[in-house]
């Protein structure tokens, strides 16, 4: 099973590093074929909002540059990591940056899911996503806004299952290793 990880954190962050680390260690335990692509060390252009993904070149971008590397991977993924910091109560801003450029991975025609309207999909598989979200101290309301967001987010994507983890700064490593196995554990039944 492949499992990517897309790590919206910075490298001064030494705390963060440990916790990507200990994730890599895990998901190799389970047998996770792992890819994790640090996204401070890739430049990516913003989402112009141009649609081109949808009319000029369905399904991929006009923009050319590491993003489709990116979008390809996720598409054949069998689970999806969202590692971020938490900026008030959402992703780091190079993650979001990635996260609007795969506006590809949906079609331009809508559904109704639950009553709400949403895009369809424009791939058969749909992915499980877990997303870790780093706080530096206690704050109930961004983790509330951050789990609302991985919830919505999951919803848009079909996910067939979600997960938002909140590590907290001095947390106890082998507590955060649990409760992501534990997370992993509901991947591999699905």
């Amino acid at each position: 099973m492949k499992a990517i990880i897309l790590n919206g954190t910075t490298k001064e962050n030494g705390e963060m590093t440990k916790i990507h680390d200990l994730m890599l260690e895990e998901l190799k335990k389970l047998n996770w074929d792992t890819t994790s692509i640090d996204l401070e060390d890739i430049d990516i252009a913003y989402c112009m909002g141009c649609f081109g993904c949808w009319v000029q070149t369905p399904g991929e971008c006009i923009i050319k540059d590491f993003e489709a590397d990116i979008v390809k991977n996720l598409v054949q993924s069998d689970l999806i990591i969202y590692f971020t910091p938490i900026t008030f109560g959402g992703y780091s801003s190079i993650l979001k940056k990635a996260l609007d450029r795969q506006i590809s991975r949906v079609l331009p025609y809508f559904t109704k899911v639950d009553g709400e309207v949403h895009h369809e999909q424009r791939y058969e598989k749909c992915q499980p996503l877990i997303a870790i979200g780093f706080l530096d101290s206690p704050d109930v309301e961004k983790e509330e806004v951050f789990k609302t967001l991985i919830y919505r987010n999951s919803i848009n994507a079909a996910s067939p299952y979600h997960q938002a983890i909140i590590y907290e700064k001095g947390q106890d490593p082998l507590k955060f290793s649990n409760s992501f196995n534990k997370s992993l554990m509901k991947v591999e039944v699905i």
